[in-house]
């Protein structure tokens, strides 16, 4: 098999270093943002409140599991930087025990006062035992008075009569008032809410309904729109337009990750099927089994995440199974005279770039979040083995093609 063209000097020095140049990275990452810093957002409100289901719902991250990415930054508060660490788009800041009793917000305050853009409160639009939130949150901005503060009035199917199916279409909250339409108990009830911020420099109150999409509601994302809006005249522009286009930066972000790993997973891909062209079957095996190994390796240090046992497991679980009843089978295809070599040269290249393609698309997600379902990651792989095929047949062609010519000439 003629795969040399994988196998230049170039791409084997990269297969020793596999990193994304830092400062390539950071230029387009802040091409990407626009030159404006990630906004950052201090989420305040009680346990259960919708903190979770707003960080969803701006982050694009639908089923994202976000209470996993938080980590601590005071006894009683958290930081969550998505997608990661290494270069967050968005940040958020959760602060753990508010309404309860003996909550001291200072510590937070010393802490977080200097990294966040505004206070997003967010209270259950018919919870009326705000009294202590309320106390913390103004020594808050007693400190800071200059904060902008918006708040946003969740679950509001709570409130919905039992009749009710659906959320009322089109959205009736644009303005500040609570319209006629919405049930006189749900109105009561948000409205005695917001009276019991008089007196605090609220830019506005947003009422929202996040669901999953299979609680059947006909817009899972009730009132996204109108909380960006409110989030884009409490602060500059800036910030405003790097939110509403996380989930298009996101794909962009993914898309400069794999435009990196795809060189490394074709070097990987072609130097096992060199390997596995050895005239002795199952001998290759080892070598083969190694190569995917380091390959897994690279990706995983392209995409700056560890490849920790549960990953591997993970992915090799999944995949795992079907990728060695067929290095198996390819090995002892190598005793069919005539194409046995080159049909087991195929099987290991091919193998091994669906492998290192599902190792991306399992990061890919974990941007997002959360992992996928074992289902979906079979799928992809299958679908990354059956183009590796073609794409490893297609070079050999070409490649048979060129010796021809030469030959001729």
């Amino acid at each position: 098999m003629n795969f040399s063209k994988f196998l230049d000097l170039p791409r084997l020095r990269s297969l020793l270093s596999p990193q994304i140049d830092d400062a390539a990275l950071h230029g387009a990452l802040a091409r990407l943002r626009q030159g404006a810093s990630p906004p950052v957002i201090w989420l305040f409100g009680k346990v259960l409140s919708g903190k979770t289901s707003i960080v969803r719902a701006l982050t694009g991250a639908e089923r994202a599991q976000i209470g996993d990415g938080f980590r601590p930054c005071t006894r009683t508060a958290a930081r969550y930087e998505f997608p990661n660490a290494d270069f967050p788009l968005a940040v958020f800041l959760d602060t753990r025990g508010v309404g309860e009793a003996g909550y001291d917000p200072q510590e937070d305050l010393a802490t977080l006062q200097a990294q966040a853009h505004l206070i997003l409160v967010v209270v259950k639009a018919r919870d009326m035992a705000l009294e202590q939130m309320l106390v913390s949150l103004k020594q808050l901005l007693r400190a800071n008075p200059s904060w902008p503060v918006v708040v946003a009035q969740t679950t509001l199917h709570e409130g919905y009569p039992a009749n009710w199916r659906d959320h009322l279409t089109p959205y009736p909250f644009a303005g500040q008032s609570i319209p006629e339409t919405v049930p006189a108990d749900l109105a009561r009830a948000m409205q005695l809410q917001r009276q019991k911020f008089a007196g605090l420099p609220v830019k506005s109150f947003v009422p929202l309904d996040f669901t999953p999409p299979e609680d059947g509601f006909s817009e899972p994302l009730y009132g996204r729109e109108t909380l960006l809006q409110a989030i884009a005249e409490a602060h500059p522009h800036a910030v405003y337009a790097m939110l509403h286009q996380l989930p298009e930066l996101m794909q962009e972000l993914k898309a400069l990750h794999f435009r990196h790993a795809q060189p490394h997973i074709l070097a990987y891909a072609a130097a096992a099927a060199v390997v596995a062209a050895a005239p002795l079957p199952l001998a290759d095996l080892p070598v083969v089994s190694a190569l995917q190994l380091k390959m897994l390796h690279t990706v995983a240090s392209l995409y700056r995440q560890p490849l920790g046992v549960k990953t591997f497991l993970e992915l090799i679980s999944t995949v795992g199974l079907g990728l060695l009843l067929r290095q198996g089978a390819r090995s002892l295809l190598k005793v069919v005279p005539g194409f046995g070599h080159a049909l087991s040269s195929l099987y290991a290249g091919a193998a091994t770039y669906a492998l290192g393609c599902a190792l991306c698309f399992y990061y890919q997600v974990v941007f997002d979040g959360h992992v996928p379902t074992p289902e979906r990651l079979k799928t992809f792989y299958e679908e990354k083995f059956a183009e590796g095929m073609e794409m490893l047949k297609k070079s050999e062609a070409k490649g048979q093609r060129s010796e021809d010519g030469s030959q001729h000439g």
